[in-house]
C-alpha cells in the first residue's frame, strides 16, 4: 500500500590517480612496441643494401653490413625487452594495489537515515465516480470506507445525511441541482464526520494544513478534504440563514480523497472525474484554505 523512493551515492576518488596511471603504462608499452617494430624494419631494409666498402665486392659487402646490422639489431631488442619487462612488472605491482578506499573512509548511512519519512508516498485507495451531480462528500467518503475494507457506496452515505440550508448540519440543497451554485451545494465536515462514524470508522476532524496531511498519509490514514472544483479562484461568501445565523459558501465548493504526496504537493482521487489527480503545494493551500482547512481523517474501523 505504501510507495517510498530511495536514493544512494558512493565516491571513487582514489581510483581516478590509478587509473591514470595505468593509461600511462599501456602508452608507455605500445610506444615501446610501436619502435621495436621501426627498429626491424630499419634494418632488414638497410642490411640489403650493397656496400661500398674498399677491398670487397658489392656481395661481400652486403654479407658484412648484414651481420653487423643484425648485431646492432639484436642488441636493440634486447634492450626493448628490458624496457617491456620493466613495464610489465609495474603494471603487475598496480593491480595488485588495492582499489577502494579502506572501509573507515567508505561514506556511510546513519541509523537515523533509514527512519526518515518517504520522499513521495501514495496509497492504493479505490477511485469512484460520483453519482450524482453534487455528491462528491458521499464519493470521498465511499472512497475512504472502502479502503479499510468496509463495503459501503455513495448512495447509503448520502442517503444518512440529513438535509439541512447550514451544511454545518446537513446536505444543503438539491443533490442533483447545478454546479457551482451556492443554493444547491453540498455538505460540510460534521454531518459526514457523525456518518461514518456510525458506521465503525475512526474519524476525526483536522486541525492542521498540509503537513498534518502528510503525517497521516504516512501512518496509512485518508483524508477527506474541502477545496473547489479543479482548485479555481474563488471568493469565499458569507450567506445569512433563515434564522439569522451566517455561514461561509464558496462557489464551485468541492470534496476530494487526498491519498499522496511528495515534495511538490499532493495525489487526491477525485470523485467528479473518477481519477486520481496531482496538485502542486501552493494550489492546494490556497484553494484548501476558503473554508479554513475543512478536513476529516479517516482511520480504520475501531475495535471492541
Amino acid at each position: 500500500m505504501l510507495t517510498p523512493v530511495p536514493g544512494r551515492a558512493t565516491g571513487k576518488l582514489q581510483q581516478r590517480g590509478a587509473t591514470a596511471y595505468v593509461q600511462v603504462l599501456f602508452a608507455a608499452m605500445l610506444l615501446v612496441g610501436l619502435l621495436a617494430m621501426a627498429v626491424a624494419v630499419w634494418f632488414a631494409f638497410f642490411s640489403v643494401l650493397p656496400g661500398s666498402d674498399p677491398g670487397f665486392s658489392p656481395e661481400q659487402s652486403a654479407l658484412l653490413r648484414a651481420e653487423q646490422t643484425r648485431d646492432a639489431q639484436q642488441a636493440e631488442l634486447g634492450r626493448l625487452r628490458q624496457e617491456l619487462e620493466r613495464l610489465n612488472q609495474e603494471l603487475t605491482a598496480l593491480r595488485a594495489q588495492p582499489t577502494v578506499a579502506p572501509p573507515t573512509q567508505v561514506p556511510r548511512l546513519s541509523t537515523s537515515a533509514w527512519q526518515e519519512p518517504p520522499l513521495a508516498l501514495i496509497l492504493n485507495a479505490p477511485i469512484y465516480r460520483q453519482q450524482r451531480s453534487l455528491s462528491c462528500e458521499s464519493s470521498a467518503a465511499a472512497m475512504a470506507a472502502n479502503y479499510y475494507g468496509l463495503a459501503i457506496s455513495e448512495q447509503t452515505i448520502l442517503a444518512a445525511l440529513p438535509l439541512h440550508e447550514n451544511p454545518h448540519l446537513g446536505f444543503r440543497g438539491n443533490v442533483d441541482g447545478p454546479h457551482g451554485g451556492l443554493d444547491d451545494y453540498g455538505v460540510y465536515a460534521e454531518p459526514l464526520q457523525q456518518v461514518l462514524q456510525e458506521f465503525g470508522l475512526d474519524v476525526e476532524r483536522l486541525s492542521g494544513g498540509t503537513a498534518e496531511i502528510r503525517e497521516h498519509i504516512r501512518r496509512g490514514r485518508v483524508v477527506i478534504a474541502w477545496v473547489t472544483y479543479d482548485l479555481q479562484v474563488q471568493v469565499p461568501s458569507q450567506v445569512t440563514l433563515g434564522n439569522g445565523q451566517i455561514v461561509t459558501l464558496v462557489p464551485f465548493e468541492h470534496t476530494v480523497l487526498v491519498v499522496g504526496y511528495n515534495g511538490d504537493g499532493l495525489w487526491v482521487n477525485d470523485p467528479y472525474s473518477g481519477t486520481q489527480v496531482f496538485y502542486l503545494e501552493g494550489d492546494f493551500v490556497r484553494s484548501f484554505s476558503y473554508l479554513k482547512n475543512m478536513a476529516l481523517v479517516v482511520g480504520p474501523p475501531l475495535t471492541g
